[in-house]
């Protein structure tokens, strides 16, 4: 069953999250995410008259098959699903941690 917590890209149902990528709707069970953060990229757009700076944000879901990268409409949206996230499996580590450099 969904939430008020959607946008036309994702869905947070019971026990799983809906997101369209394509024209094809995935899910991901919450069991299975172990990472979830947000990732903005700086896209730069040319206009008519001169060069624009656009940001794209992005909720990132790390899970034991890989990373998926879902595009959502703004920087509250990411934050809310984060929260829903972690309210639903506690275990969802959120936040990005850069990787450890293996020193020989």
């Amino acid at each position: 069953m969904a939430t008020g917590k959607e946008t036309q890209k994702i869905k947070l149902e019971d026990s799983q999250l809906v997101y369209k990528k394509g024209f094809k709707w995935h899910t991901v069970p919450y069991s299975s995410i172990t990472n979830a953060y947000m990732r903005i990229e700086e896209v730069n757009g040319r206009l008519c008259c001169g060069v624009a700076s656009f940001d794209m944000h992005f909720l990132m879901l790390k899970t034991a098959s890989g990373l998926i990268k879902i595009e959502l409409e703004s920087k509250n949206i990411v934050k809310a699903m984060l929260d829903a996230l972690h309210s639903r499996n506690p275990q969802i580590e959120i936040g990005y941690r850069k990787p450890e450099i293996k020193q020989e």
